[in-house]
């Protein structure tokens, strides 16, 4: 999997699993300079397409379509942050 540039070093050095995991209140270490990086706080954000399918899933009576919705969801929100959110240095 490609690595990401840290705002601090420029250099690719950030795993991208990392990056998922990260939230407004979490930082990572960067491999190369040691530096925290972390993202901003409208990332969470990102997460509303999951909270949408968490409400909608409420309300659908078929359990295989509930959970087409709720794993939709999730993936729409792993490329959300992914994609749009992005690294700063903490």
């Amino acid at each position: 999997m490609e690595k990401l540039e840290c705002p601090r070093c420029h250099q690719r050095t950030i795993p991208a699993w990392r990056k998922q995991v990260l939230g407004p209140a979490t930082s990572a270490t960067c491999p190369g300079c040691g530096g925290k990086v972390g993202v901003p706080m409208a990332a969470i954000l990102s997460a509303t397409p999951f909270f949408a399918a968490l409400i909608a899933f409420q309300f659908i009576e078929s359990f295989a379509l509930g959970a087409a919705v709720l794993v939709v969801g999730a993936v729409a929100m792993a490329w959300l942050h992914q994609t749009y959110v992005p690294l700063i240095p903490k």
